[in-house]
């Protein structure tokens, strides 16, 4: 294949003009049926990509060749099923392997105008489904949106791996930048597998969940004390019996979950609970000005005085509708996910997280906004794709899926509510739906015309969001603005002789203890700046393509800091700076937080830092941590600076009332 692909790459190299042509006409040739089997596409295409990446051929304009050349090629394939149709069965090469059409075939039965977007990605098939889609009679329309749609993400995707290894080969040496591929390629695959096993898990666990609960729908039928129970779930379609024994399993485990969720958090208290200390700390950590609005706005979603509101005008058209039954059920959605809300959060009185600056008066747990959205937006989806094919019902479930989750996330975002209680509310709002769906189940109803629904409830929707915005969202700002850690202030004399009784550790992202406190300086930031890049300490190396790709891949990973900053009181340090070592094979790095802590005589800020060396990506993997001595002499350069240094050891406690003594370095302007 190396004998086709490298005089090509030479040609190009040397023509970089022609890119554009060349790039199209293998994306073409490649997906045309019989010559994409021949023509190695896939191998051309990276290549090219190293080209474009080393900008030796333009980028933009080779990725949008390559995107034209696959829309054509497919273009090509399917107009000749369409014309020619069951002609082409006795046709050379068909003729003689009438299997290659039959897993063409049974690929677009299997996913209809799905198959021409998947199948781009599907080596075996990829050539073959446009023309059997042409074949088959898939209607122009479709096939185009489907074929125009997998072309813009398949030309990048194959061109990715070249234009990677082509922009790394501009700032390393070529057989790092082959390392680095390689490893970014296993690291991956193996998160690939990850998936496709978890997923594999998932199924086998349905599937034998699925055959147990169909036996025991058997022997319920048959059983003359539990008989009752299968007049209960009865549903209107007797094929389907057995799917209402299915969703009343699942209600009662939720719901035993729920109820153990709820009284774990009652016993223990929200705040005692790791999983939630985790995610809070991320989010305050991550938030920021830019994106609190646009979260603020996403939240709105979940607002009961959007949604219950919104619910009535629909309800109210149902019941215009002469859709009665129909009705009552939506309104049950409203109402038993509302009232239990109500009622949990008095039962549990689960107290909310602090950290923003008015939170509301109710109980945490569960969150209202999340078990509501939950409720009515999966309820209404579920009445909406109910008559659909099966397979086309993941396009109204998906979507309400989605906005269901960016709404629970923006409760953890804004600091409104703690971990369990989001979880506790899908819980919860699983059950209830799994409850009306039974009832829901046991008549048949007809289809809800999905335009005249689309239109009632968008607009109810939109009125109301629209209203309660304009009048709520600029006091929703203010409420929801994340305050700061108390501050304090201490005298000099107490911490200069014992550290103040300063905490202990920086923390990671998710506010777990990471590495020790060893620094703390009373001065300006920018009188401490000033005074490092005088001493040798410099600005970090920019994080950019090439040191994530360092970072990752653990390749001289030592000379760059690693791609997640730490933390300390929920922020990102104030100051970083690095210094090579003297075996300039590592650099160390000093870091400052505002401790939210000044001093009491002259009300100088005191700042708390870590200095150490840049570790390995994945040194705690493969070995031990290199010992760290703690000296003031890697911070300055000469004994003559403008200021005071001590190092003091304090006790610091660990888990199990154990302690351990950590040297700190103290520095604070020469009077």
């Amino acid at each position: 294949m190396t004998d086709i692909v490298n005089p090509l790459l030479q040609w190009l190299n040397a023509n970089p003009e022609w890119a554009g042509f060349v790039t199209f006409i293998i994306s073409a040739a490649e997906s045309v049926a019989i010559i994409g089997t021949i023509i190695p596409g896939s191998i051309t295409m990276t290549a090219i990509g190293t080209l474009a990446g080393a900008g030796v051929i333009p980028l933009w304009q080779t990725i949008i060749w390559a995107i034209l050349g696959a829309v054509v090629g497919d273009s090509i394939s399917y107009w000749l099923g369409y014309y020619f149709k069951d002609k082409l069965r006795n046709s050379w090469p068909f003729r003689d392997n009438p299997s290659v059409l039959g897993k063409g075939e049974s690929f677009v039965h299997r996913y209809g105008v799905m198959s021409v977007f998947i199948g781009r990605f599907v080596g075996p098939v990829r050539a073959l489904v446009p023309l059997v889609a042409g074949m088959l009679g898939m209607r122009p329309m479709h096939f185009t949106i489907a074929n125009i749609a997998s072309a813009i993400g398949w030309a990048p995707a194959y061109m990715l791996p070249g234009i990677l290894l082509g922009a790394a080969s501009l700032e390393l040496p070529p057989d790092i930048a082959i390392h680095a591929m390689l490893t970014l390629l296993l690291i991956g695959l193996f998160i690939v597998l990850c998936i496709w096993m978890l997923y594999k898990l998932l199924q086998l666990i349905s599937n034998q969940t699925e055959q147990f609960l169909n036996n025991l729908w058997e022997k319920l039928k048959k059983s003359r004390h539990f008989h009752l129970t299968t007049v209960i779930l009865n549903h209107h379609d007797e094929s389907l019996h057995h799917g209402q024994l299915t969703l009343a399993f699942y209600f009662v485990l939720t719901s035993l979950l729920f109820l153990a969720l709820a009284l774990y958090v009652k016993l223990v208290g929200p705040q005692h609970i790791f999983i939630n200390n985790a995610v809070f700390h991320f989010f305050r950590g991550i938030r920021s000005p830019i994106a609190d609005n646009s979260v603020i706005a996403i939240t709105l979603l979940g607002q009961k005085e959007i949604i219950l509101p919104a619910l009535l005008v629909f309800f109210a058209w149902l019941l215009c509708s002469k859709r009665v039954r129909a009705a009552f059920h939506i309104l049950a959605l409203g109402v038993l996910a509302a009232g239990s809300v109500f009622v949990i959060k008095h039962v549990v009185a689960s107290p909310r997280p602090w950290g923003i600056f008015h939170n509301s008066d109710s109980f945490s747990m569960p969150s209202g906004h999340a078990a509501l959205t939950a409720t009515v937006y999966m309820g209404i989806a579920f009445m909406i794709a109910i008559p659909l094919p099966r397979q086309h019902r993941k396009f109204i479930y998906y979507p309400a899926a989605f906005l269901v989750f960016i709404i629970g996330m923006s409760r953890l975002y804004l600091g409104a509510h703690w971990f369990t209680d989001v979880l506790a509310a899908w819980l919860l709002s699983a059950a209830l739906l799994m409850l009306v769906i039974l009832s829901y189940n046991r008549q048949y109803e007809k289809p809800l015309r999905l335009r005249y629904l689309s239109l009632v409830c968008l607009s109810a929707f939109i009125i109301c969001y629209g209203i309660y915005y304009q009048r709520n969202m600029a006091q929703l700002s203010i409420d929801y603005a994340q305050i700061d850690w108390p501050t304090a202030t201490i005298s000099s004399k107490e911490w200069w002789n014992t550290d103040g009784n300063i905490p202990g550790f920086r923390v990671s992202l998710f506010g777990l203890p990471s590495e020790r406190i060893n620094l703390e300086w009373v001065a300006d930031l920018d009188k401490i700046r000033q005074s490092l890049l005088a001493n040798g300490w410099i600005k970090p190396p920019a994080r950019d393509f090439i040191s994530t790709l360092h970072r990752v891949t653990g390749i001289q990973s030592t000379a760059y800091l690693p791609l997640v900053s730490p933390e300390y009181l929920d922020k990102r340090p104030a100051l970083i700076l690095v210094k090579p070592t003297s075996d300039q094979k590592t650099l160390l790095v000093l870091r400052l937080w505002a401790s939210n802590r000044s001093i009491k005589e002259n009300g100088k800020p005191l700042w708390v830092g870590t200095l150490g060396m840049i570790p390995r990506s994945y040194g705690w993997l493969f070995r031990k941590h290199r010992n760290f001595e703690l000296n003031p002499a890697y911070i300055f350069q000469t004994k003559h600076t403008a200021w005071n240094t001590k190092m003091i050891s304090i006790n610091v406690p660990l888990h199990s009332n154990k302690s351990i003594e950590q040297s700190i370095i103290l520095i604070k302007e020469k009077e």
